[in-house]
């Protein structure tokens, strides 16, 4: 219904907020990219190990352990997303350790250095351009720029260092020196595309921070504080509005219901029971109204519904439904009975707020001075 309409927004822009400001979407997706390389990844490393394992022995014995590693890794991220981040960093590091010492024991394996130097390519060198991206998705801008310029230097360092153990490979030097420089490169073009991410993702937290609050102030000031509801303010904006929407097409019901000896309520249970009671019949009547009718509080005991589209005979038949289900629910929410007297008028075209108030009240108390839990309605 529109009284509790904010009440939705408010808690939708609230949860936006947390995610955002958590990054609980991009963690999300880095889970299933990462997931889904995998399931790509681990059936391509099974067909390179039938076809590759009998004559290449760091296959033979690393891709086995490779692939169970990254069997469990995927099921970690599907099925322990809490730990995600962890793992992807320590399964990381581990794999860039491996992946390095790879190229050190192709260079200094191979029958010669052209032939060593043709092993990297493209599997051992594409390998370190992926960690670097996923370096990105599971940690902070700065964070991974940090491990990129890391993996870089060690990438350079280990790759010099392998070569100039070979004979010949020297010539090579420079081909390493171009390949991470690139790989620098992509590690700086992440971190611009990363910080935008994280500038927007900044820009939107804030967004939802503001719209919060704005829904919040417009809470403050619509709806009461006690039952949720509209205030005065709310029904008497709202009734403004459909007194210029009304026609003999587009009929205007009011419903004006007082709770019966409320009073008595207090001094037997308590102001805190009253208000309970108060609390459970805004309840109960938002059970029983459309989403579009709104439901408001003018004060103590006194309730309003405004029911756009409701011709008379449809808005006597809402006031019984009320009268007969508000002394249910209240039982069942407080275990105080109360009943209601109920007014029906049809708001007129161009009519004021303040006119059609006024001649619903009297229909109310002639409810009440006719027996109480009665519904009384315009002729």
């Amino acid at each position: 219904m529109s009284a509790r309409g904010g009440d939705g927004r408010r808690d939708g822009l609230l949860r936006r907020l947390r995610v955002v400001v958590a990054g609980e979407p991009l963690d999300d997706l880095a889970r299933r990219v990462v997931a889904l390389g995998i399931a790509g990844g681990a059936p391509v490393m099974l067909v390179v190990l039938a076809l590759r394992g009998d004559t290449d022995p760091l296959v033979r014995l690393g891709y086995p352990p490779v692939v169970v590693m990254l069997l469990g890794y995927a099921w970690v991220l599907v099925h322990r997303p809490a730990r995600a981040v962890l793992v992807s960093r320590v399964v990381l590091g581990t794999f860039e350790v491996l992946w390095l010492a790879s190229v050190v024991v192709r260079l200094r394996t191979a029958d010669d250095v052209v032939q060593g130097w043709a092993a990297l390519f493209p599997l051992s060198f594409m390998g370190l351009v992926v960690f670097v991206v996923v370096g990105y998705l599971f940690q902070s801008t700065t964070a991974a720029l940090l491990h990129g310029v890391i993996l870089v230097a060690a990438t350079l360092a280990t790759t010099l260092v392998a070569l100039a153990g070979v004979e010949g490979g020297r010539a090579y030097v420079v081909d390493a020196s171009r390949f991470c420089m690139y790989l620098a490169v992509v590690v700086f073009m992440l971190y611009v595309l990363s910080g935008a991410k994280e500038r927007l993702a900044r820009a939107e937290a804030s967004a939802a921070r503001a719209s919060a609050r704005a829904l919040e102030l417009h809470d403050l000031a619509y709806l009461d504080e006690l039952t949720g509801v509209g205030n005065r303010r709310r029904v008497v904006e709202e009734l403004a509005f459909r007194a210029g929407q009304v026609t003999a097409d587009e009929p205007v019901a009011v419903l004006y219901f007082d709770l019966d000896r409320f009073k008595a309520v207090n001094d037997e249970h308590g102001h805190a029971v009253g208000d309970e009671v108060l609390r459970a019949v805004a309840a109960a009547a938002g059970t029983v109204v459309r989403r579009e009718d709104v439901v408001g509080r003018l004060g103590g005991e006194e309730f309003v519904v405004v029911a756009p589209g409701t011709d008379r005979d449809r808005a006597v038949q809402l006031a019984e439904r009320l009268r007969q289900t508000l002394p249910h629910e209240v039982s069942v929410a407080t275990g105080v009975r109360a009943t209601a007297s109920f007014g029906v008028v049809m708001v007129e075209p161009g009519e004021s707020p303040e006119s059609v108030l006024t001649r619903v009240d009297v229909l109310m108390y002639r409810a009440k001075s006719g027996g109480r839990d009665r519904v009384e309605v315009a002729g």
